[in-house]
This record gives C-alpha cells, structure tokens and sequence, in this order.
C-alpha cells in the first residue's frame, strides 16, 4: 500500500474515490429507478417487492434458518392475504397460498403457467418436472402422479412405510448410546 501511495498523488487518490463513490451511488439511484418505474399494466396483487435485487430473500432465509418459516408465511397471509407480489433471490414472485389457489396452479389447465418458472425453481426442479410440461405430457404425469397420492393410497402405503421405518429402528438404533450421522452428497 506505501507504494501505491507513493506512485499517486493524494489529490488524484482523492478523484479515485469520489469516483467510484459517484458510481456506486448511480448504479444504486439506477436500480431503484428501475424498480419503481412506470408500473405494468393490468392488475397487480398487493405486497411489497423489498430491496431490489434481494426482494425478501433475506428475512425468508433467517425464518427458516431459525425454523420460523412456517410463522413468516403465516404473517405473510395475515398482512397480504392468500395472493401476494414479492421478490425471491432476484426473481419478482407471485405468492398463492390455500386450497383453490392450489388447484389452479397444479392444476394448470391449458398450460397457463407452462414455462413460466423462475430459473432458480428450473435449477432446484429440473427442466422436465411436472410444472414445466404442457398439453397432454402435463396431463399424463399429473394423472399418474396423482393417482399415488389419492388418501385411499396413501393410507395403504402409509402402514406399510410405518412397518419399514419401525423395523430399521428396533434393527439398527435399538439399544445404541451414541447415534453416527453420515452425509452423502447430492448428485
């Protein structure tokens, strides 16, 4: 730092850094301008976007992380009701909460909401998964898909899965002081 200092005058050090402070402040001035422009056209739900760029990624994360996600969506319904605008990781977000809300979007008859999924949801989902297909490839998986999960199925699997779990308990934890936690990455 002593040579830099000794290659640059402080009067030029001194424009440097109110550049760059002119700068970030412009590139900021920018984004929030942006944001907040003429607003589209057409009926928006209410909500806030939040910072932009961050939305309310940040507050949604430290919920989950302290294991209050569940209390953040709640105060999210309270405050916005089941339809609401919001920002995620970069991405303006539509928040639907409740059982017709639900129906709708998984229902996605005539494929209104076909490709029209964040690129974040793409990466955790795939580019394949069930709410990216249209037409008749949605409306065969969501049948076979479905079908697992109607409560007459569900009940029958659910005794046998309470059978399987019971048993690796009393075969492998049983008796055990200390449990061995071992993690295995993702692919």
């Amino acid at each position: 730092l002593w040579y830099f200092n000794s290659l640059v005058s402080q009067s030029t050090m001194d424009a440097i850094i109110l550049i760059a402070l002119f700068l970030v402040f412009l590139y900021t001035f920018l984004l929030l301008k942006r944001d907040r422009g003429a607003p589209p056209s057409g009926r928006l739900p209410p909500g806030s976007m939040g910072l932009p760029l961050v939305g309310q990624s940040l507050s949604l994360l430290w919920a989950m992380r302290a294991n209050t996600g569940e209390r953040w969506l709640e105060n999210r319904l309270r405050k916005y009701g089941p339809v609401s605008k919001l920002r995620l990781f970069g991405t303006p977000t539509v928040f639907v909460a409740g059982r017709e809300a639900n129906r709708f979007v998984f229902a996605n008859e005539g494929g209104a909401l076909g490709l029209q999924q964040p690129a974040s949801v793409r990466k955790v989902m795939g580019s394949r998964n069930v709410m990216e297909l249209v037409g008749d490839d949605h409306a065969r998986v969501r049948g076979a898909v479905s079908m697992f999960l109607k409560p007459e199925m569900l009940r029958r699997y659910v005794g046998k899965m309470d059978a399987e779990v019971r048993l690796h308990l009393e075969r492998n934890w049983l008796g055990r002081d200390t449990v061995t936690r071992w993690w295995s990455p993702v692919k």
